[in-house]
C-alpha cells in the first residue's frame, strides 16, 4: 500500500522534461549573448511592404518573450504532468490497466510540451534576425517548423491513443455515476476509469484532481488565444 505518491513516468517522459529544460536553457544563452547585438529601438510593427512603422525599446523583457512563452509552457504541461501520475491513496500496480493509462497521457503532454517549446527556440532565432534585419518575416522555415509541430502534436496524440487501448468495463454502480454518465468516487484512487460501456476511458471526478485537469485546459484554451490576440493587437 502507497500513500501519496506518483504512477511511475515513462523513461520516455523524462527524456521529454529535460530535454525542454535544456532547449529553455539555450533559448536563454542565445538571446542574452545577442541582446548586445541587437538594436536599441526594436521593430514591432511593419507596414504592407515589410518595412517598419512601429517600434519599442529593447528591454530584457521584450527580448526574452520566447523564453517566458516556453517557461509558461513547460510550467502549465508539467503540472498537467504531475496531475495526470498522482495518485492519493490505494495500492499503487505498475501494471494495472489505469496506471498505464496515466502514464501513456502524461507522456504525451510531455512530448508535446517538448514540441512546442522546441518550437520557440527558433521562434527567438527568428525574431532576433527579423529585428536586426529590420524587415518583416520570421522565414519560410518559421512557417515550415509551425505545420510540423501541428502535424507532430497530432501524431503524439493518435500514438497516445493507441497505447491507451480499450478498457474493461467495470460492474456498473449507480451510486458512482452522476446523471449517468460522469464518474464519481472518492474512493476509487484511479483516475482514468472505463466509460459505463467499456468503450474508451474518462475521468474519475470523485478526485479533485480531474477538476483541476479540467481548469487548467479550460483557461489555457481561454487565456491564451486573448493574450496571443492582444499582443497582435497591441
Amino acid at each position: 500500500m502507497t500513500s501519496g505518491t506518483l504512477v511511475r513516468p515513462s523513461t520516455l517522459t523524462r527524456i521529454a522534461l529535460w530535454l525542454s529544460l535544456l532547449v529553455i536553457t539555450s533559448s536563454v544563452a542565445f538571446l542574452v549573448n545577442h541582446y548586445p547585438d541587437l538594436p536599441d529601438i526594436l521593430p514591432v510593427h511593419f507596414n504592407r511592404y515589410g518595412f517598419p512603422d512601429g517600434w519599442q525599446y529593447k528591454t530584457p523583457a521584450r527580448v526574452l518573450l520566447p523564453v517566458f512563452v516556453q517557461v509558461a509552457l513547460v510550467t502549465t504541461f508539467g503540472a498537467v504532468t504531475v496531475l495526470l501520475l498522482s495518485r492519493p491513496h490505494g495500492a499503487l500496480d505498475q501494471d494495472a490497466p489505469d496506471v498505464r493509462a496515466a502514464a501513456a497521457a502524461a507522456e504525451a503532454i510531455a512530448l508535446i510540451a517538448l514540441v512546442w517549446v522546441g518550437f520557440q527556440a527558433y521562434a527567438a532565432f527568428a525574431l532576433a534576425a527579423m529585428w536586426q534585419r529590420q524587415r518583416a518575416g520570421l522565414g519560410v522555415f518559421y512557417t515550415v517548423l509551425e505545420v510540423t509541430g501541428i502535424v507532430a502534436s497530432i501524431l503524439v496524440f493518435v500514438r497516445a491513443r493507441l497505447r491507451l487501448g480499450r478498457p474493461a468495463p467495470r460492474p456498473f454502480n449507480e451510486a458512482h455515476w452522476w446523471l449517468g454518465q460522469l464518474y464519481r468516487n472518492r474512493e476509487d484512487p484511479a483516475l482514468f476509469v472505463p466509460t459505463r460501456d467499456g468503450s474508451r476511458w474518462t475521468l474519475n471526478f470523485g478526485r479533485p484532481v480531474a477538476a483541476a485537469l479540467m481548469g487548467i485546459f479550460l483557461v489555457s484554451g481561454i487565456v491564451g488565444p486573448v493574450v496571443i490576440l492582444l499582443l497582435l493587437l497591441r
